[in-house]
Order: C-alpha cells, then structure tokens, then sequence
C-alpha cells in the first residue's frame, strides 16, 4: 500500500472523526449569520420550516458554499422535501441553487449537514452578503400524546426541535416564530425570554450572538391538533399508453391510515351521528382527490366491490373526487381503495419524427403523483409505467432523486412479446413531489395493425379452416366414408359460420343505407360493400 493512500485515508478518517471542531472553526474564521428570521409551520399532520438567512462572508476569499442542518438525527429522517434559493437583492426573486448532503457527525443524534453551492453566484470577500431561503417539510414528527383517546377525547400531539436556529456559524440576532393550528388549545410550551405568545402564534427572540455551541436548547410545544393526521402507506401508481386508443388509462391502489391517536376503547355509531362535533372530532370521514383536467372513466371501489358514496366534480383546471370511505377513520385504523380513471393521450404524449414503417419517438409527460388529499403523506410510493407493445429505448427525465427498478413484462389481449414496464419507487412523499416526469421511448406505429391484423387473420383462418372441413371427405377405400356424426358437427359450424357472415354483412349495409339518407353524398356509394363481395 502507498504511502500517499495512508495519508489520504488518515486525513478523511480525521476529517470525520473531528467533524465538530472542523465546523467550529469555519463558524470562527470565514462567515457568520447576520440575521435569520424562522417560520415553524405545525398545524396540521406536517412541518413545514422557513427560514430566511443574511449571509456575512468574512473570508479574504469568496464564498462559494453554505452549510446548513435541521438540529437532530430525527428531523434528518423525516425529512421529505428541501428547496434552496437564493433571493435577489433587486428583484426579490427567488433564484434555485442545488444542495447535497455532504457530511456526517460524529454523534449520531446531532443530524447531517447539507452543502448549498454557491458557486454559480459566490459571496465575495470584505464584507459581502448574500440573502438565502430554505424551505423543508417533515413528516411523522407531530407525536400523538396521550398516544390512546377515547372515541370524545380531543387528539393532543407534542412537538420537539431546537429555540435556536441549528447552524454551525455565528449568528447575531434571530427570531423564530412557531404557528399553530387554529382555535386549537395549547397545554404548554418552552419558555426562553423573550418569547410573546399572542393566539395561534408563539414568537421566540429576538436572540443575539448565539454561537454553535450555544444551540442545545429544546424546544417542547404540547398542543391540540385535530386536523387529519391521514397517511398513505403504500401507493401502487400503474398508468398505462394505448396509441391504438388514443388515451392514458390510470390506477392507483392505496393503503390508507389514520397515524394519529389511537382510539382506546367501544366506537358507538350513534354517538357519532347525534354529536359529530363532540364525537370523534380528530377522526376523518371523507377527503378530496384531484385529478387532473380532461379525466374521464373514474370508478373507486374496494376489495368488496364499487363504493358509491363518492362524488365527481369537474373544472377547467381539475376534476374532484370525493372520496368516503365505506366506515369513519379513528386513530390506528385503516382501508383500502383503488382509484382508476383514463386520460386523453393528446394532453400528456407528444410524437417527434412519425414514420409509419420507421421508430419515431414519443415524450410522455406526467405528474409522478396526484394530489390525493391536503397536506398529504405517502410512505413508500411505486409506480409503473406500461408502454405499448414493441417499445424501445427508454429515457427517464426525473424533477428529483428517484429508484429505478429492474424492468417487467405485462401481457394484455392480444399481446405476443409483452408490453415493457418500467417501476419507478420513492419513499416520503409529499405534495410538493407532484411534479412532471418525462419518459421518452421508441415505438414504430406498424405495430398499431399487429392487432387488428391477428383478429382479421384469425377470423379468415377460421372461414378456412371450415371450408375445409366442409369439402374434405376422409376415406380409406369405397366402404369407409365420413361419419354422420362428423357430418352433423361440420354443417353445424359451417351453418353458423355462414350466418354470421351474412348478419356481419347486413350490418354494415344497414349502415350503409343509414348514411345515404343521411347524407346523400356520391362518395358513400362505396360504402362496406366489399365485406358483401368478400363474403
């Protein structure tokens, strides 16, 4: 082994292992918060934290990344969704910048830290400043307590983070304001001057010179939060592209959960129904599904079969669909639905270069998830994405970091080789992860006529094959001829076979006529007589 990997390795393995003294030194020497203004958003079943930095670089050099971190290991797994930008000083407007999660802690508890790059438009030296917004979203950490309620108790849930803005730099003044749910009660909550709690807002600071070594202290809010805490806990998503149908056709099978207070003890149906607002008011009845504008077809049922309290409701921007469950949801319960409808192709698949003997490509655009009710969580999601028969060369384009699994075969009607599926997985969702996914194929439009082309020429084959039967005599010398029974079974399906040819010819003819008083064009003299001649 070189001497030049043991140095390198010694270095990393310091680097890790020294993690906090190194953040601490960049906290001392090169930048510090000049102001951070928080917003803690807790009321409903998410937590969604603003927060708006001014950046001070003190660096003779310019500063080309920023890091940033959430406090506790717990907040780091929670964590469903991050947006970094950066806000023009001019304009106002909010510029993305790209953020990875660049190292790990030493103790286990204290949480990662994230890099922001800063490279595209880098804080400059003496005294330059750079004005920075960070957005997350968290979920499952709104704990229920008491954990058990009965079927009239109110739903309490605690929360937990840090008064102090967690960062590794100096900060000279900061103010964190914690909003609640409304007309919610609140039982208790941290208490560091100054701290004013005026209604459904509680506003800690301002705090001035608090260094990264001065940011243990925990916040504990215990409040009343009776907004619905619904959890998707599997999603299967398989959307489907018919080019012979010209539509998209969609299905979502979903585990739902109520995540909130379990119920302890009976559930009295009548109690609920005299008193709603009394009884079971953290519970959840129904809720609303948007789909998107254009969609047609919609069923929902269950493993019991079509549920018909639900209610459709179309726009011009969406269709909604009410969904109630077949029984009201109380803490620990759950069921099961499946959700389908079918799209317009021409909204969503985009042809380039069409050649009917030649592969032309097709761009599916569609969102990755619905919008299956407000303020959603969904803990694993899978979708699949079945392209027609004889596609070729697949190109995801994803907005963020999504699994790809090994690909699978679908067979449907008429089918020969299999239709390609491509299974797509994400864990924690939420709906800012509705965003547009773009799959581009191959797919040669020959292949529209395999199917008409296989019943065409299996109604053909079998015309032929009674024919055949009808004029084939089977004998082995003059005395040997074909049996009655034989007989008997070929006329039937010769019979048969002849009716149904003349009814088929009948039918188009009466079309024929139809469209003739109709229309009294000459170019319909043509009409399906060919299926006449044919037959």
């Amino acid at each position: 082994m070189s001497s030049s990997f043991i140095n390198t390795f010694v270095v990393i393995l310091l680097t890790y292992s020294n993690l906090d003294a190194v953040l601490a030194k960049i906290s001392n020497e090169n930048v510090l918060n000049s102001k951070v203004d928080r917003i803690i958003d807790i009321s409903n079943q998410l937590v969604k934290i603003k927060t708006q930095i001014n950046v001070l670089n003190k660096n003779p050099e310019p500063l080309t990344e920023y890091l940033i971190e959430f406090g506790d290991s717990r907040h780091d797994r929670s964590l469903s969704y991050l947006q970094t930008s950066r806000i023009d000083a001019s304009t106002k407007k909010k510029i993305p910048l790209k953020h990875t999660r660049s190292l790990t802690r030493s103790d286990s508890d204290a949480g990662n830290i994230y890099k922001i790059d800063l490279s595209d438009s880098p804080v400059q030296d003496s005294a330059g400043t750079i004005q920075l917004e960070i957005e997350a979203v968290f979920t499952h950490l709104l704990d229920p307590f008491p954990t058990e309620i009965v079927q009239a108790d109110r739903q309490l849930v605690v929360y937990l983070d840090k008064v102090y803005f967690p960062t590794p730099y100096l900060t000279e003044i900061q103010t964190t304001e914690v909003r609640l749910p409304l007309n919610s009660g609140l039982e208790s909550y941290t208490k560091i001057r100054p701290v004013v709690h005026n209604d459904r807002i509680i506003k800690y600071g301002p705090y001035e010179k608090i260094s990264a070594s001065q940011q243990s202290e925990q916040m504990r809010m215990h409040f009343e939060n009776n907004s619905p805490f619904l959890t998707v806990q599997n999603l299967e998503r398989s959307i489907q592209i018919s080019h012979w149908a010209g539509a998209i056709s969609i299905e979502e099978t979903l585990d739902v959960f109520h995540s909130g207070a379990k119920l302890k003890g009976p559930f009295s149906r009548y109690e609920y129904q005299r008193e709603p607002t009394n009884n079971g008011i953290s519970s959840i009845r129904s809720w609303k599904t948007r789909l998107p504008a254009g969609a047609f077809d919609i069923y929902y049922r269950d493993d019991i079969g079509n549920i018909s309290t639900s209610n459709v409701r179309s726009s011009s921007s969406a269709v909604y669909v009410d969904i109630k469950p077949r029984f009201p949801l109380f803490g620990g319960w759950k069921t099961r639905y499946i959700l389908g409808y079918t799209l317009p192709s021409k909204n969503n698949l985009f042809a380039m270069d069409s050649n009917i003997l030649t592969d032309a490509w097709y761009t599916l655009k569609i969102p990755f998830i619905d919008h299956i009710f407000d303020n959603m969580v969904i803990d694993q999601a899978t979708i699949k994405v079945i392209l027609p028969e004889g596609s070729s060369n697949f190109k995801i384009r994803k907005p963020y970091e999504i699994e790809e699994k090994p690909n699978e075969l679908f067979y449907s009607y008429l089918d020969t080789v299999g239709r390609p599926v491509l299974v797509l997985t994400k864990n924690n969702l939420v709906e800012w992860h509705m965003q547009t996914i773009e799959i581009k194929y191959q797919f040669k439009p020959f292949y529209l006529l395999q199917e008409p082309l296989l019943i065409v020429g299996s109604i053909f084959g079998l015309c032929l094959l009674v024919m055949a039967l009808i004029r084939t005599k089977i004998s082995l010398n003059d005395s040997f001829r074909l049996s009655s029974s034989y007989k008997t079974l070929s006329n039937f399906f010769a019979s048969k076979i002849q009716k149904f040819c003349r009814s088929f010819g009948g039918f188009f003819s009466s079309i024929e006529n139809i469209l003739k008083r109709k229309f009294a064009f000459s170019q319909y003299r043509y009409g399906f007589g060919c299926f006449g001649v044919f037959i």
